[in-house]
């Protein structure tokens, strides 16, 4: 359908792929979806803000709603397991991982922070796993559940995957032993009664495609793309309990997918009984290994301390629990009928129309909540506006809502790189400038003038970000400041931030918790500290409050937040990775070779200055990306 519609469609290009397709799917020009009378959609997970229509392309669709109470009765019951909660010093994948070969570790490096922390930890995962004959993985792609299957061990005989035949999934159905590898199926499998009780889930389904991705990683619109990745963990829990007699150990593994069950946000938007069974599970697996798998054994035998102890306060939790609707889901519920015009429009190459339902959307997208998914939108309105060469006013048109994207997008760098550097030369932010003179100055200095120098400071500040329990941590933290430009530095006293990098309008402190071991949750009292640390420094400063924009950021390989932690975490408080701020200095260090690789053919002044800003732009480490890196997890939403 798109081969003759490219000029009608968005290009997602990544270093791993690229992907082309309208925003919203052309249902409106395919007879499936416009042949029939009536068409019914079935589903337990239907969403609050519009996705629905947005996946489908139709609007309206009319809501057959369930019965009252339906929501607190569910549909089996599912103990949920966090491994990396459990005490356990071992690593929770097990000596498996210590046979992998070194082309296994080399098709490894492709995968994400998440992948690698899941794909080393199985002899707890593996207990769990082997507690019934029969289990599905669930993860994002292929290759994840490919490296998962085999740490554990699951024989090749006994993995199968839904489709690979024309059988579907009755292959698996009918094995007495095995696991069902189903890659981006978190729909559409229905495994009841005795079929299989144990999911695995590795990993979260946020970026199935480059469009997602983009969405959440470059657009940072997480609120848009909230209920979706919320629908597909709910139905992926699910895939076991389609009765109200079934039930189903699930078991969840990976920084990402806990760190998200973990949110207060998420939460909340799910039914209770899903509320209740996350939350049971969370505290129930804070508990020695041996502990936890007893506990699960307990589960899927439904014993009677099961029975007697468990089910009563599961009920309990959820008759206290309450499903609820972020007050922006109805504007984003309003918007997207004028969406789904927009981009049949589109599709019918009547880009003046377009850009004018592209308004109409705006109109409808308001509050702070909705800024990055406003940018997009400003963007695609100009972009169909200058299409419009003969309609009256679109060149008028194109250049306002341009404007507006760029004001809407101000805390992101996606609209800028689209543009390129031809078109933004010299019209940096602020912060972005006071982090190019920084480098300039920074290139000038002793510490930094000479190769030997700078190879010293280098290879020091990554070999010490690379051992979580190197002493000079604080120090690598110190010299990553000095690089991006910041005045960086270790304040004194007792219980200040590990680094502060300060540039005059904005200011980044990081709370390094490296040495903390995987499992467990970032506690009450660190959430507490990091509360203050902007606050100290502004006192510093002799400021009566920080520079606007500032963020702490905690660095800690514990993908969750202690509940409490995360009802007192203040805006400003992001939670981040050791593996993330390693990745940083590593983009950092290949930016600074490049620059001092110009430096000395004699360039200076404006050449200089176009040569640092270009470079920091192209490895992501001007101050504005580096903040975009470090936020995109707060722990209060």
């Amino acid at each position: 359908m798109i081969r003759q519609q490219l000029r009608s469609c968005l290009f997602y290009v990544s270093s791993q792929g690229w992907y082309i397709r309208p925003m919203i799917p052309p249902t409106f020009d395919h007879d499936a979806f416009t042949g029939p009378v009536q068409r019914v959609y079935l589903s337990a997970t239907l969403g609050e803000g519009g996705e629905l229509e947005r996946a489908f392309g139709r609007s309206p669709i009319a809501r057959v709603h369930a019965p009252e109470g339906w929501e607190r009765t569910g549909s089996g019951r599912r103990f949920f397991v966090f491994p990396d909660l459990a005490e356990i010093d071992d690593p929770v994948f097990g000596p498996a991982e210590q046979a992998k070969t070194a082309e296994d570790k080399a098709s490894d490096e492709t995968d994400t922070a998440s992948d690698g922390e899941a794909t080393h930890k199985g002899g707890l995962v593996g207990q769990l796993v082997r507690l019934r004959d029969k289990s599905v993985l669930l993860t994002p792609d292929d290759h994840s559940a490919q490296a998962i299957a085999r740490t554990i061990g699951v024989p090749a005989a006994e993995q199968y995957r839904p489709g690979e035949t024309k059988a579907g999934l009755r292959p698996f159905i009918d094995a007495e032993r095995g696991m069902l590898l189903a890659a981006s199926r978190y729909d559409g499998m229905d495994l009841p009664d005795e079929t299989c009780n144990i999911i695995l889930m590795h990993g979260l389904p946020d970026a199935v495609h480059l469009q997602d991705r983009f969405f959440i990683t470059g657009l940072g619109a997480s609120n848009v793309a909230l209920e979706r990745v919320r629908t597909r963990v709910v139905q992926g829990a699910g895939r076991c309990t389609r009765g109200p007699r079934d039930f189903a150990l699930v078991i969840a593994v990976g920084r990402d997918l806990q760190r998200f069950l973990s949110r207060t946000d998420v939460r909340a938007g799910m039914p209770p009984e899903l509320q209740a069974e996350i939350a049971f599970g969370r505290e129930n697996s804070e508990v020695p290994a041996v502990d936890l798998v007893a506990l699960a054994q307990s589960a899927l035998d439904r014993d009677r301390i099961w029975q007697e102890d468990a089910e009563p306060y599961i009920t309990e939790l959820r008759n206290e629990a309450v499903k609820e609707v972020p007050p922006y889901a109805a504007r984003l519920a309003g918007s997207v009928r004028r969406e789904i015009a927009a981009w049949q429009a589109a599709w019918q190459q009547d880009f003046d129309r377009a850009s004018r339902e592209a308004v109409e959307v705006l109109n409808q997208l308001t509050g702070q909540e909705l800024r990055p998914y406003q940018a997009l939108w400003a963007y695609l309105g100009s972009a169909w506006a200058s299409l419009a060469v003969d309609a009256p006013a679109a060149a008028e048109r194109a250049e306002q809502l341009l404007r507006r994207a760029r004001q809407a997008a101000n805390r992101t760098t996606w609209l800028r790189e689209i543009e390129g550097p031809g078109a933004t030369a010299g019209d940096l932010d602020v912060l972005d400038a006071e982090g190019v003179d920084g480098v300039i100055a920074a290139l000038a200095t002793p510490r930094l003038k000479s190769a030997a120098k700078f190879n010293e400071v280098a290879n020091g500040m990554i070999r010490a970000l690379g051992d979580p329990d190197a002493t000079g941590y604080e120090q690598a933290l110190v010299a990553l400041g000095d690089l991006l430009g910041a005045r960086s530095y270790k304040p004194q006293g007792q219980g200040r931030t590990d680094a502060a990098w300060m540039w005059p309008s904005s200011w980044i402190t990081i709370e390094a918790r490296s040495e903390q071991k995987a499992k467990g949750g970032v506690s009450l009292r660190y959430i507490r500290q990091a509360n203050t640390q902007l606050d100290l420094l502004a006192a510093d400063e002799g400021l009566d409050e920080p520079a606007p924009g500032s963020i702490t950021v905690i660095a800690s390989p514990r993908g969750m937040v202690d509940d409490d932690g995360v009802k007192v975490a203040r805006p400003h408080l992001h939670l981040s990775s050791p593996s993330t701020l390693l990745a940083l200095a590593q983009r950092t260090v290949r930016a600074w070779s490049e620059i001092r690789g110009a430096a000395p053919t004699g360039i200076d002044g404006d050449g200089l200055r176009a040569v640092v800003q270009e470079t920091l732009a192209a490895h992501r480490v001007l101050p504005s990306q580096v903040r975009d890196d470090l936020s995109t997890d707060p722990i209060r939403r």
